[in-house]
């Protein structure tokens, strides 16, 4: 009695333990009969509700090849013949419920021995495999996807392993290398495609190999982890010798060979040749451009001399006896060759901008005492038209600053000569003063007067080269049209800038800012070149051409300021200041 007892005891705990398994298992007869079936069986098999001992194993577990929708043999009866364990081939499972749900298993048919090695039965342990299959199906989608992907893409991609080997490339790939496949996996990228310093010997037999960019980028992308990067390289196929010009980014991936180097290729050979082409076409335009800069800047200088020489001459003739239309022939020969000397300054001006040898000299000057002067020339010119000149209130200007003087005249003489040959009527004004932009005190100069004004769609010829509002403005007041181009690009090399607000028949303003850097005192060069030449008398009105310093001209020059300042001094009863 005490071994029965002993025997339920065992028996009792042996179906406890088989019932906790995570697993499903069944036991069954020589006959296929379920003998035993857990909960996890009869959950993963939908046989909760239903009764499935002394049932067929086929009937409690149909299984078909999911894919194809075949029935599946039993593999309980070739367990028990062949006396082996046996699993299930892939894809297979069973149709579960109503619905008809797919379940894949993953199965162990044993047979089951005594002791004495008689088989009396079969054990089949089952598992669930649905959501890992369903997993690797997409896996296996994402697979075909991506290596379509990789197939049809139009750029060149070829995967390295850590070695720096070819795994595989796409069909762009190949046709950019010139190569097949058979003949690029295995082998280095540089052996496959070479650049200029491998193409004699080989990749890593050239003279320059040791420092090559693309071996640089391959090791590095092997060596270091996260890394990307680009360049733009000449490489060479193995069957010809023309180059190809490459762009390629490096960039990593994971598979389960390990890390692996991704290089993408893309043919800018075509680009590249523009672009050569291109910076051919753009070093030629400028090679002609600094000749002609050149050419315009000797004709320049030869030109001035002789004139300047002229005008002393006609000057030092003006002073000696002579009958009124002598005088007057002269004046006139005077005016012809003054307008003359300023197109040629103009021209020597806009030459040196447009080839970039204009200089800027940093002096300290009296702005206060400069102000004056030129607004003095200008306003007598004015006064003589008629027109009131209001002079600028330099008190909220510093009187002393660094910059080059001479340039700064030329700006000012500029803005209101035109100024003042367009105002037929009414005046001008000029406006200085000191302002702040970020922070920075800047010198603010405005220039208003009620001329002729422009249009908006005028205002846009403004500032460049050779160019007027229109043809009856040249016709009428004259002028090369280079003047508020040279003004524009002086300002804009001081570090300003310059702007105009018009409109028809209400005037104009042009205002222009330039950096103020405030100084203690005037430099005595600066003191030097305050005296100007090229001011004459006309009719009895006082004419402004492009100013230059005294120190810059020749014999002729002094002769001419001579002549002005006698003039001076007997029109105005000794007193020349």
């Amino acid at each position: 009695m005490g071994n029965d007892i002993y025997g339920q005891i065992s028996d009792s705990v042996l179906r406890g333990l088989l019932g906790s398994l995570g697993d499903g298992l069944i036991l069954t007869d020589l006959e296929e009969k379920i003998t035993y079936i857990n909960k996890n069986a009869k959950r993963i098999l939908g046989w909760e509700d239903k009764q499935a001992l002394g049932r067929s194993f086929s009937e409690v577990c149909p299984l078909v090849n999911l894919k194809t929708g075949r029935n599946f043999q039993s593999p309980l009866r070739v367990a028990l013949t062949e006396r082996r364990s046996v699993g299930l081939a892939r894809n297979i499972g069973i149709l579960r419920g109503e619905q008809q749900e797919a379940i894949y298993l993953s199965a162990t048919c044993s047979p089951l021995h005594l002791d004495e090695g008689e088989i009396v039965g079969c054990a089949v342990i089952l598992r669930n495999i649905t959501h890992l299959r369903r997993l690797e199906v997409r896996l296996e989608a994402d697979h075909v996807y991506m290596r379509t992907v990789f197939s049809a893409a139009q750029v060149g991609l070829c995967v390295l392993d850590e070695k720096g080997a070819i795994v595989d490339i796409n069909d762009a790939g190949l046709e950019t290398m010139e190569t097949t496949y058979r003949d690029s996996v295995g082998k280095q990228f540089g052996d496959v495609f070479r650049c200029e310093n491998s193409f004699e010997g080989g990749c890593g037999h050239g003279q320059y190999c040791a420092t090559c960019p693309i071996r640089h980028q391959i090791e590095t992308a092997i060596a270091t982890e996260g890394y990307t990067s680009q360049i733009t390289a000449a490489m060479h196929s193995i069957r010809r010798k023309e180059r190809i010009w490459l762009r390629m980014f490096f960039s990593q991936a994971w598979s389960e060979m390990g890390k692996q180097t991704i290089v993408t290729m893309i043919d800018v050979s075509q680009r590249k040749k523009k672009e050569d082409a291109l910076e051919e076409a753009r070093e030629r335009a400028e090679a002609a451009s600094r000749t002609k800069s050149q050419f315009l800047a000797n004709m320049s200088h030869e030109i001035r001399t002789p004139i300047n020489g002229m005008n002393g001459m006609i000057d030092l003739t003006l002073h000696t006896d002579l009958t009124e239309e002598q005088r007057e022939n002269l004046m006139s020969a005077k005016q012809c060759s003054e307008d003359l000397l300023r197109i040629i300054n103009d021209i020597l001006d806009f030459s040196k901008l447009d080839c970039g040898k204009m200089e800027l000299e940093s002096l300290d000057f009296d702005l206060h005492k400069m102000l004056r002067r030129v607004c003095t020339v200008h306003r007598k010119v004015a006064k003589g038209k008629g027109l009131f000149f209001r002079l600028p209130d330099l008190k909220g200007i510093p009187q002393f600053i660094t910059g080059d003087p001479m340039r700064f005249r030329q700006i000012m003489h500029n803005l209101l000569n035109n100024a003042v040959k367009f105002t037929i009527e009414g005046g001008v004004a000029v406006e200085a003063k000191k302002v702040f932009r970020k922070g920075i005190p800047v010198l603010s100069i405005a220039i208003h007067d009620t001329g002729i004004g422009m249009s908006f769609e005028e205002q846009k010829k403004l500032f460049q080269p050779f160019s007027q509002v229109d043809g009856s403005t040249t016709r009428k007041f004259g002028g090369t049209g280079l003047g508020l181009m040279i003004v524009k690009d002086l300002v804009e090399a001081m570090g300003g800038e310059i702007s105009a607000h018009s409109a028809p028949q209400c005037g104009s303003n042009f205002t222009f800012w330039i950096p103020l850097y405030e100084a203690d005192g005037e430099d005595e060069e600066s003191q030097e070149r305050s005296v100007f030449i090229n001011e004459c008398w006309n009719d009895g009105e006082i004419r402004d051409n492009q100013p230059k310093a005294v120190e810059e001209t020749d014999l002729s020059d002094i002769a001419s300021l001579l002549a002005y300042c006698e003039q001076r001094l007997d029109e105005d009863g000794g007193d020349a200041s």
